[in-house]
């Protein structure tokens, strides 16, 4: 689940709008939209206006009878998504209840210039999200209680979204307190040769920001599952600087048990960054023992889908991968989201060419979650394939070297020189197993082509499809490859591919 559900219909149907824009290059005409949207065209131009009138760097324009977004090269999608929860009630709600400074809906409403109302009504809908997700929001103060683990990584990726900028934009932290904290985390992930890696770091950093935030609020992460030992505590310059950055932002005297409170990502082994760290893991944390195993037998599972290609380290980093992924979820809730789908988008563009080997993969990831009773809702599937295939980047080019081998015969009234860079050109945008074939027989017409075709699994063919058998699989295209080509070659190479798989199965 995400956290859309929060949003109101209008919000939702121009953030639908905008990514169904940002994701069709091709354009999408009033029709289509009015039919994807589901509202009448005076609400579709109404929201257009309204679009282009925020900002001119996003601009929606019509270009004979097709809609496209015109972005400025600096603006990105995740711009998109940040301007809706730095906008939003629903989502300022939702920050406002990190630092619980509100008594009751009245402040609240006060403090975020609402009526009193409509501030209720939005925290109704915050409300029964968060609970379907095993997270209570309670009164007097307004606040969140629950897994402590989960709620922290809530908030990471809220703010995460919510950055439109390079550099952080954290509320209530000072740039100078920002690079303080930077300067702690980056000498704690030295001393203890974690794995130093910029988007690891930047988490550690907002995770302490956040955890700060819910320890003045008294909400302390387990002692008894974080280390008491093992890693260690800067305690120099770089300390004392944190210290008086505590003391200043959220009044609070530091301690190194605070310290390990807020790096509890580390302490608790929710996210293991390096070799020692995970053994130490795999030799006292029952909870990392089990999940580390259940998540080894599924990079076995998969190794063996690509035709056993991994290495003994290959399997477990990635097991590792997989295990800091979801050893945060909490079993009693539902696999979060804010409003970024890039996982599940990445999946899709990426099945338009890639459909078998994708479908091969996430097979094998909904057998594990139904064996071990894991969230089987598609987002947390799709998360679990796509981890797999982004982390063995030639994992798809295996397995489509692993279906049967096809035949292409590729007729044309090209040059030689013309005819072999359109096939170059074939074989480099479409994905499976193939070889083409060059038609080169001049004589004996139709019946002569027929009986060639007998040799072939498909024909392609800058020609015409006139007088070919009607059951033939053939793919008419212009002397170059478009767009509209592609996709219908390599819907056609997918289908072949699976039948024949079928065929020897069988």
């Amino acid at each position: 689940m995400d956290f859309r559900t929060v949003l109101g219909t209008t919000n939702i149907r121009r953030l639908l709008l905008l990514e169904q824009l940002y994701y069709q290059h091709d354009g999408l005409s009033s029709d289509q939209l009015l039919s994807i949207l589901d509202c009448s065209l005076p609400i579709l131009l109404n929201d257009i206006d309204l679009i282009n009138s925020y900002r001119s760097e996003l601009q929606i324009v019509k270009t004979k009878g097709l809609y496209y977004i015109a972005l400025d090269k600096s603006i990105s999608l995740g711009n998109l998504y940040a301007n809706f929860l730095n906008m939003c009630p629903e989502f300022q709600i939702i920050e406002e209840l990190l630092y619980e400074e509100c008594e009751n809906i009245t402040a609240l409403s006060k403090k975020l210039y609402l009526s009193s109302s409509n501030t209720q009504r939005y925290l109704k809908k915050v409300e029964q999200t968060f609970a379907e997700a095993g997270i209570e929001l309670s009164y007097r103060p307004l606040r969140l209680e629950g897994n402590e683990g989960e709620i922290r990584n809530f908030y990471y990726r809220f703010y995460s979204e919510r950055q439109s900028a390079f550099e952080s934009t954290l509320p209530k932290l000072p740039s100078a307190h920002y690079h303080i904290l930077e300067r702690y985390v980056q000498e704690f992930v030295e001393v203890n040769q974690i794995y130093q890696k910029y988007v690891f770091q930047k988490r550690l950093i907002y995770n302490m920001y956040i955890s700060f935030w819910r320890i003045k609020s008294g909400h302390t992460f387990p002692a008894e599952e974080l280390r008491t030992e093992t890693f260690i505590l800067p305690k120099g310059l770089s300390y004392k600087m944190l210290r008086q950055a505590v003391r200043d932002g959220v009044d609070l005297e530091l301690t190194p048990e605070m310290v390990r409170d807020t790096l509890w990502l580390t302490f608790s082994d929710a996210i293991v960054f390096s070799p020692a760290h995970r053994e130490l893991a795999l030799t006292d944390n029952p909870k990392y023992q089990r999940l580390f195993t259940q998540h080894y037998a599924l990079v076995e599972e998969f190794n063996q889908l690509l035709g056993n290609r991994l290495t003994n380290v290959d399997q477990i980093n990635l097991a590792t991968v997989l295990n800091n992924d979801f050893y945060l979820c909490n079993p009693h809730g539902k696999y979060l989201g804010i409003l970024w789908r890039n996982r599940s988008v990445f999946l899709q563009e990426v099945s338009k060419v890639y459909s078998r080997g994708v479908q091969k993969v996430k097979d094998i990831v909904e057998h594990f979650v139904k064996r071990h009773h894991m969230y089987q809702e598609d987002d947390f599937v799709q998360n679990y394939v796509y981890l797999l295939i982004t982390t063995e980047v030639n994992s798809l080019e295996w397995l489509a070297n692993q279906d049967p081998r096809l035949k292409v015969l590729l007729l044309s009234d090209l040059t030689p020189t013309e005819e072999s860079f359109l096939a170059k050109q074939i074989s480099e945008k479409i994905y499976g197993n193939f070889e083409i074939v060059h038609f080169e027989q001049l004589s004996g017409g139709m019946p002569n082509l027929w009986k060639e075709l007998e040799n072939y699994d498909c024909l392609i063919t800058t020609g015409s499809s006139q007088g070919l058998p009607d059951d033939y699989p053939v793919v008419v295209i212009d002397p170059f490859m478009t767009s509209q080509s592609t996709r219908w070659i390599q819907e056609m190479i997918s289908n072949l591919s699976k039948q024949r798989e079928q065929a020897v199965t069988e």
